[in-house]
């Protein structure tokens, strides 16, 4: 009998354990507070309902938005300033948009660094101009609003550094200062692929960089392309 009972109880708890162990639902992560390329959002979840709530960086997109997860585990949001878009988990702590031409993306947590190829974090490739040495790239690192990075010629020697804090407005943008050279804007692309080097007199020479395996990104009214 005592046999019988504490097989009983062995069966009970596999199975109990198995239950707990089963495949996590995708909907069910997204809830709680992360750290996003355009902001800080907070996902509060129902069932399939989902919202958003984001304070975008530097206090120009401010919003509530609907949406619901799908029968794949997606989030689709409605949005009044990026319209409609479409996310899921790329890691239990990480998420992204599924469109090539929009990049919104994040990491679960406040105040976080972001993952390589998420907003400025990552190797930029900076071709050659009058300002740059041949050979030149950039790789940057975003912490919440924080942009820093170091420029690199040919042979890993660093020669130009930059701090910059994040801003949304009618793009991406990061807005501060190389150490040597003074004042400069990072001018993203919405795709995240590249972006302009912008001064207060505008980017008469193209300035520009490419994310590192990236064959060309359009800005604005320009490729730029690795050489």
């Amino acid at each position: 009998m005592k046999f019988k009972a504490l097989l009983g109880c062995l069966i009970l708890s596999l199975s109990t354990s198995l239950i707990g162990c089963g495949p996590v639902t995708p909907a069910n992560n997204f809830a709680g507070t992360w750290t996003a390329n355009l902001g800080t959002i907070n996902f509060v979840q129902n069932g399939t309902e989902i919202i958003g709530n984001i304070d975008g960086y530097g206090g120009n997109w401010n919003e509530t938005f609907n949406g619901t997860i799908n029968e794949t585990g997606e989030a689709v949001f409605e949005t009044e300033i990026l319209g409609n878009f479409t996310l899921v988990l790329t890691e239990e702590d990480t998420f992204k948009s599924t469109s090539e031409e929009l990049s919104f993306c994040g990491i679960r947590g406040i105040n976080m660094e972001l993952p390589t190829g998420c907003g400025f974090s990552g190797k930029w490739i900076v071709p050659s101009k009058s300002v740059f040495l041949p050979g030149s790239y950039m790789v940057l690192t975003q912490v919440g609003e924080n942009v820093t990075g170091t420029i690199y010629d040919e042979n890993d020697n660093d020669y130009e550094t930059f701090t910059g804090i994040m801003e949304w407005g009618k793009g991406w943008r990061a807005n501060g200062k190389y150490s040597e050279r003074g004042e400069i804007s990072l001018w993203m692309n919405a795709a995240e692929t590249g972006f302009q080097f912008m001064s207060d007199k505008g980017n008469i020479q193209e300035l520009c960089a490419v994310r590192e395996g990236v064959d060309s990104a359009y800005l604005s009214s320009f490729y730029c392309e690795p050489e």
